[in-house]
């Protein structure tokens, strides 16, 4: 009997609600194909996150690459940047909790 291929993905994964918080976060920026691609990095980073013991260090990285793309790629005011980061930072210990 030949095993058909699984139509699953066994891959990392942010809890679902991640996701729609991180567009509302994202929402009152010009939505270009630019911004989807940085948007799904962030979560994709966020999805490798393992176990408590580094999960600050890389919501760290993931959020300062997403800044730093916003600010070098869709040149994003500084004021701007500070709120996001805030607001990321916010989104992100809420993450640790459920860990």
């Amino acid at each position: 009997m030949t095993e058909l291929p699984s139509t699953t993905e066994d891959v990392p994964a942010t809890p679902g609600w991640v996701e729609g918080s991180v567009d509302e976060i994202l929402r009152g920026l010009p939505q270009r194909p630019s911004l989807a691609g940085l948007r799904n990095a962030y979560l994709d980073c966020l999805a490798a996150a393992r176990g408590p013991t580094d999960i600050d260090d890389v919501h760290d990285r993931c959020r300062l690459a997403l800044i730093g793309g916003l600010r070098d790629g869709e040149r994003t005011p500084e004021p701007l940047l500070a709120e996001l980061n805030r607001r990321l930072e916010g989104l992100e210990a809420a993450i640790t909790e459920q860990v």
